[in-house]
């Protein structure tokens, strides 16, 4: 005849065995869910960065170029107005030193602002300001197709059966998909 309390014994550890099997399971899958929702708050973070880096680039690019052109035109219209005064008659040599040292200023203005930005010179501003929205542009649609991706991943492991089941108990929450034009807001800065 069998001995009840060895019967016990294997169903006590038996159960206990299962118990930490699960435990260790569901331990497993609730930590799996913690790194798919923190890659996906990363890939969210460097989205935002690249925004307001395309942002900051912008503004920084925009204000450049049209320094460059209002001096460029400045120039333009010195230069012009020069070319007149020496065809005029009479003593214009006191007027075309004031207007050469303006027009030696405007210049000098020029060299420092392509000495900044040396890509000016080289690609003409316009085709600077091109650039840089085109390569702005790339980096960010770039990693919001990894915020995507990522958000694609953890919603795929949350959903899956029995990591379903902890989601569910942790409160894991579904994560949209970023649809539609992304729009930068940029935050106060502290100095």
């Amino acid at each position: 005849m069998r001995n009840p309390v060895s019967a016990r014994a294997v169903v006590a550890v038996a159960g206990a065995v299962v118990s930490l099997g699960a435990l260790f399971f569901c331990w497993r899958t609730y930590s799996t869910l913690v790194d798919e929702e923190h890659l996906l708050e990363v890939a969210h973070g460097r989205l935002e960065l690249q925004m307001q880096r395309r942002h900051d680039l912008l503004m920084n690019s925009r204000s450049v170029v049209a320094k460059y052109a209002a001096i460029e035109e400045q120039i333009q219209a010195h230069a012009i107005e020069l070319h007149g005064l020496t065809k005029a008659p009479g003593p214009t040599a006191e007027l075309v030193r004031s207007h050469g040292s303006e027009l030696l200023d405007l210049v000098a203005q020029l060299d420092a602002l392509v000495e900044a930005y040396p890509s000016l010179k080289s690609k003409g501003p316009y085709v600077l300001l091109m650039e840089t929205i085109q390569e702005t542009g790339f980096q960010v649609t770039t990693e919001r197709l990894n915020t995507n991706t990522k958000a694609y991943e953890y919603n795929l492991t949350r959903s899956l059966f029995p990591a379903n089941v902890v989601a569910l108990v942790f409160g894991f929450k579904e994560r949209p998909f970023l649809m539609g034009p992304l729009v930068y807001a940029p935050a106060e800065r502290v100095s």
